[in-house]
């Protein structure tokens, strides 16, 4: 239960941090060029030597590798010594999700970071504060002015501007520092090749790099929906990949509701369509076909249509999408407790118990979700994106991230701010992405504690029981022995999660979920950045917006609201701020745009 509720502050957090996640990849077929490196279970053998001549005591990139003409590496940079001969130390303030399984010794007791402290020559000192009360605690360090050196995720904790915090003197613009970061800047132009969005969203007005932002190696899909496969073979509808459009959803959803109700697992009607009491827990996923979110509880998402910005929850499209989901709920597929169904909350939404036909999840939750279920034929399979025709071109709200949840920011008063910069950089080598993603390799399936990989019989990386049987669970507990990318900054092998018999299977339903030769053409652009007065503007203009929107949008679904006033909601929504706020934006778009 302990992990439950801890899973669920987290998942909390993420669906926070989903609104502010950083680059996207724009193009949903093929994902660039940034693979996991083949393992690497030691250091460079040149690590270990002495050097050839003395460089003083330290060793960093800059001045050591080729540049193309406008200045960015041409490959990335193997760091084949420590980076110091001075054994130096730097702060880091960060949390645990699941403090309570960390060793006895703290961090620094874990081989992992033992190794990376030694080919690096860097220690850390861990300041890990309770998750609950991170926001708090940050505060408190901000007026004292008492700072780690790495703040990891600094930046969603600081209530003002990026440019407030650097007037302040609290985090380092490091970008006359890029020349110590050969990896990180390679990574950020490597990606920009495929999606010029990357350059302008890591790389904050094209002139400042005062987040660092992690990075996954193999861009993936965040969620998707998936449906309950054996009920789908039991009534002969074909396979889960046969979906393409929402009328075939709502006929598999119809005879999922007339035929699966009160069997001999669930003992109730069946409400067969799960949403979330938001509607999406991934904004812009599931409902693309009607180039919306459906995110219920806020008005924060825009589009853009030929040209044009247009809010999201407000357009003709949402009309259509609410009419859709108001006949669904009126037909009993949507639950009509479903406002209960918080994202984060420990809550039994019908999956364990046999309830649902289809709802959203992440591939790594699929196993859990069938394990757990009472029925033991229980198997949840992907869908495609639905779309309203079967020739309908997707393009939005699907861009693929490169991103994670992790980042960092450094301190501007950090003692020596080149050392650290090239230790965050050392992260982003092939080598320490690989290393920190993964740790030491394991002896065997049955390796014992701080182990979670073997090399099994086919060759291939496996995750060992340690890992798979423990009681964090393994994901959680990966979190503390290898990177952790819902919090730091890191070069992050995601597909170490499914590294298990069985875990083929449940990789590949990002290739389902995949759009291919996505085009984005109606996204919002990531790289727009708002000024300070335009900023507090849109939060003024928000307040009352979003309080009415939240309290009024939902009953449109539920019926409380006949779809007759839709147009009076859309004029009150002008009334509350809506054209101004448009306005602004499409400013800064068609500024952007310009500058394209």
């Amino acid at each position: 239960m302990k992990t439950k509720k801890t899973a669920a502050l987290v998942l909390a957090l993420l669906l926070v941090l989903a609104l502010f996640a950083g680059c996207n990849n724009g193009g949903g077929g093929n994902a660039p060029a940034t693979q996991a490196p083949a393992a690497q279970t030691q250091a460079p053998a040149a690590q270990t030597q002495a050097p050839e001549e003395d460089e003083g005591p330290y060793h960093l990139a800059a001045g050591k590798y080729e540049k193309d003409a406008e200045g960015w590496p041409l490959e990335k940079y193997e760091y084949t010594r420590p980076l110091c001969d001075t054994d130096e130390t730097f702060t880091r303030w960060s949390t645990l999700y699941t403090p309570q399984y960390l060793p006895e010794g703290g961090m620094n007791s874990i081989e992992t970071w033992q190794k990376v402290a030694e080919w690096t020559g860097v220690h850390i000192e861990y300041d890990l504060v309770d998750s609950a009360n991170r926001q708090q605690n940050f505060a408190v360090l901000l007026a004292s002015d008492d700072l780690s050196d790495i703040i990891d995720q600094g930046w969603f904790m600081y209530s003002g501007t990026l440019e407030q915090a650097l007037d302040e003197g609290y985090f380092a613009d490091l970008w006359d520092r890029r020349d110590l970061m050969p990896n990180f800047m390679w990574e950020i132009h490597n990606r920009s090749l495929t999606n010029p969005e990357c350059l302008n969203t890591l790389i904050y007005k094209k002139s400042h790099l005062i987040t660092l932002y992690g990075l996954v190696m193999t861009p993936v899909p965040t969620m998707g929906y998936v449906v309950r496969g054996d009920w789908m073979d039991t009534l002969g509808l074909g396979s889960s990949l046969d979906i393409e459009t929402w009328d075939q959803m709502h006929d598999i959803m119809t005879a999922f509701k007339v035929n699966m109700s009160n069997n001999q697992y669930g003992n109730g009607e069946l409400y067969p369509f799960f949403i979330y009491s938001v509607g999406e827990s991934t904004p812009g996923y599931n409902f693309c076909a009607f180039n919306t979110v459906l995110y219920m509880s806020s008005c924060n998402y825009t589009r853009v249509m030929n040209g044009k910005v247009e809010l999201c929850g407000t357009t003709d499209d949402d009309k259509a999408l609410m009419t859709m989901l108001n006949q669904w709920y009126n037909e009993g597929l949507i639950n009509p407790n479903f406002q209960s169904y918080v994202i984060g909350s420990d809550y039994e939404a019908g999956g364990r118990m046999d309830w649902i036909g289809a709802q959203p999840q992440t591939p790594g939750a699929v196993r859990q979700d069938e394990s757990s279920s009472v029925d033991p034929n229980t198997r949840w399979d992907p869908i495609h994106r639905t779309k309203l025709t079967p020739d309908q071109e997707l393009n939005y709200g699907n861009r693929i991230g490169e991103t994670h949840y992790g980042s960092a920011n450094l301190s501007a008063k950090a003692h020596n701010l080149d050392l650290l910069v090239a230790y965050m950089d050392w992260w982003m080598s092939d080598f320490g992405g690989d290393w920190t993603s993964w740790g030491p390799e394991g002896s065997g399936i049955d390796a014992g504690e701080g182990y979670c990989w073997f090399y099994n019989e086919q060759g291939e990386r496996q995750l060992t029981d340690w890992v798979m049987t423990h009681d964090a669970g393994a994901m959680w507990i990966m979190l503390i022995y290898t990177n952790n990318n819902l919090v730091e900054f890191c070069l992050h092998d995601i597909s170490r999660s499914y590294k298990y018999p069985g875990g083929d299977r449940e990789w590949e339903f990002y290739q389902v979920w995949r759009i291919p030769g996505y085009r984005g053409l109606y996204d919002w652009p990531t790289g727009i950045v708002f000024n300070d007065e335009e900023t507090e503007e849109l939060n003024n203009l928000r307040t009352d917006m979003t309080t009415y929107f939240s309290e009024n949008y939902i009953s449109f679904l539920t019926g409380v609201k006949p779809l007759s006033e839709w147009d009076s909601f859309v004029q009150d929504m002008k009334t509350f701020g809506m054209d101004k706020l448009l306005e602004i934006y499409q400013k800064e778009y068609d500024a952007y745009i310009a500058e394209q």
